[in-house]
């Protein structure tokens, strides 16, 4: 899962579109120091989002802006694997 393309929202939203879901948009919102999904636009082209690629999406996304020892602190952090 590569990240395609981003743009900026307001009150610190950030829109994120991913290679295995081209056509849905994925909404992150800023929590303590770290983005966490908040919803999905999910398009019918698209296959369906499953939790590990919600998860996935959180890490690619905290990775690409440095944030990831803040997102590795949170109690329900699970690394995901770098296969996929």
């Amino acid at each position: 899962m590569e990240i395609v393309n981003y743009a900026y929202k307001k009150r610190g939203n950030v829109e994120f579109v991913f290679s295995p879901f081209p056509h849905s948009r994925v909404l992150l919102c800023p929590i303590k120091n770290y983005f966490f999904v908040r919803y999905v636009k999910w398009d019918d082209r698209d296959p369906i989002v499953e939790r590990a690629d919600l998860e996935h999406m959180e890490w690619l996304v905290n990775k690409h802006f440095g944030l990831e020892a803040w997102y590795k602190r949170r109690r329900a952090f699970k690394q995901p694997s770098e296969s996929e």
